[in-house]
Order: structure tokens, then sequence, then C-alpha cells
């Protein structure tokens, strides 16, 4: 990763914080480089991106529209259970279990895909009728919510085949 890609990073990823202790209390060493004053870990950039994502311990996709009602794609990342529900029906079953590599091969695409750097909304205000959707990344400090109205980033559909393949189902494309 070149100095470009982190420039443009957002203040999802805290550089500034431990990636051991999670201590805020730090100093910059350089340009790239950070130690915490509480347990004298140093890191880099990439170190601090890497934490960010492995916070992420669950992802929870919901899409459809008005008359089609909502349907949920659930994916534990700990566990790699991997949940389906939705409103038509009201009921929720369990479709996978994912392995280690599975759960692996996603969190790449995750990070491929820039999902942490996501702006929170992506709507077109001319298209009336279409696709709402929600993703939300759980962590333990809370979740992250990324959500589009007829809207997507451009890396939707990569993200889309991966989860599509894994919970069985096919999400909508981006047109």
């Amino acid at each position: 990763m070149d100095a470009q890609y982190f420039e443009r990073m957002s203040a999802v990823i805290m550089y500034r914080k431990c990636v051991d202790c999670g201590s805020r209390k730090t100093e910059e060493l350089n340009m790239n480089e950070y130690v915490c004053s509480e347990c004298g870990r140093t890191w880099d950039r990439t170190e601090a991106f890497e934490a960010a994502y492995r916070e992420i311990n669950a992802v929870k996709i919901s899409y459809g529209g008005f008359h089609g009602g909502f349907n949920e794609i659930e994916i534990d990342l700990k566990t790699g259970g991997v949940r389906l529900g939705s409103t038509r029906s009201r009921v929720e079953k369990t479709v996978a279990t994912l392995g280690d590599n599975e759960v692996k091969e996603l969190m790449d695409v995750l990070r491929e895909v820039d999902i942490l750097n996501w702006k929170r909304s992506y709507d077109n205000p001319f298209v009336l009728e279409g696709t709402q959707w929600e993703i939300a990344l759980k962590r333990k400090a809370g979740e992250l919510i990324r959500s589009g109205n007829n809207g997507f980033p451009d890396s939707w559909d990569a993200l889309c085949n991966e989860i599509g393949k894994i919970a069985q189902v096919s999400l909508p494309e981006s047109r």
C-alpha cells in the first residue's frame, strides 16, 4: 500500500490507536510510524489498517425495494455462521457455516473493496423506485452503517458477487 492510498483513508481507521492495547495515548514517530505511551508497542499505517479490519465481527446486508420487501444476510466472522432473513416471510435460517479460509477470503474482499472508506450514503435522487440497501459492519465499538437508495459505490458488484456466493443468493447489481 502506497502513501497516496493512506492519504485518502477516513477517520474509521484510527492510526494513532495502539493496535495491541487500544490506547489513544500515542505519539507519531515519523510520517508512517507510531508508538504507544502505555505499552511501548510501535506500529505503522499498514498495521493500523489491518487492525481496523480485524475489529469487524459481523457483516449484515439488507436490500430490497418498496414492493418486494427486504432481504437480509448476516455473516458472523467469528463463528462463520451465515443467516438469511426476509421481511416478507419473517423467517430466519442458517444457510452455511464458513470455514477459516472462507472467512479469510471474505475479509480479503472487504479490504479490496475498501468498505471502511465507503461513503455513509449513496443516493440517486433521479430514480423514484428501485433498490435500497444497507450494510452494517458490526464491531465491539459499535456498528458502521453504509447505505444507498438507487446509488452504489464503484466496488458494489465485487462485494455482492462474493456475498452472493457465500449466501447462495443473488444480490442487486449496481446497473
